[in-house]
């Protein structure tokens, strides 16, 4: 069975992975309303990026599965910075540096250094040709345990 301890992430892990997902604005709520229905998940945490478009990042978490939610028009999603638009994966790690290192003794590529942002910080890694990994420290506790009322979600619904 695969262990932590075998990974880059080794002793640094907090939470993760989280699947980078790309919505147009107005497609959110619902998603993010059917992902608390029925994957029985919840809502991490909510942020906007002023520099980037004013984007929205919503953490959801489950189960099944966590996702990293980046709401954001087309127009500019395009302009985004090309190791942004392909991120596919995220991790939440205790020290980015310290998993740096680890990165650069095995080769893998740093694409961005490691750089204070809202939560905290954020680092990528290109784990293979295309396949970019966003490392975040989620430091910024006030951003997590949102008020849901902001999201302007729709009317919850029970499984049947």
């Amino acid at each position: 069975m695969s262990k932590i301890e075998n990974s880059i992430f080794a002793e640094h892990l907090v939470s993760g992975p989280y699947e980078r997902l790309f919505l147009e604005p107005g497609q959110e709520q619902q998603y993010i309303r059917n992902y608390i229905d029925f994957f029985d998940g919840n809502v991490e945490y909510v942020f906007r990026l002023e520099e980037y478009f004013n984007l929205l990042v919503v953490g959801l978490q489950s189960i099944l599965g966590d996702v990293s939610l980046v709401v954001i028009a087309p127009e500019n999603r395009v302009k985004l910075p090309d190791f942004i638009q392909n991120t596919r994966t995220m991790f939440v790690v205790d020290d980015i540096e310290a998993v740096y290192e680890k990165a650069a003794k095995n080769n893998i590529p740093i694409l961005q250094k490691r750089t204070p942002n809202i939560m905290g910080a954020q680092g990528r890694l290109e784990l293979a040709p295309g396949y970019i990994i966003e490392l975040t420290e989620a430091t910024n506790k006030a951003l997590f345990n949102p008020d849901l009322s902001s999201l302007n979600l729709p009317p919850a619904r029970k499984i049947v």
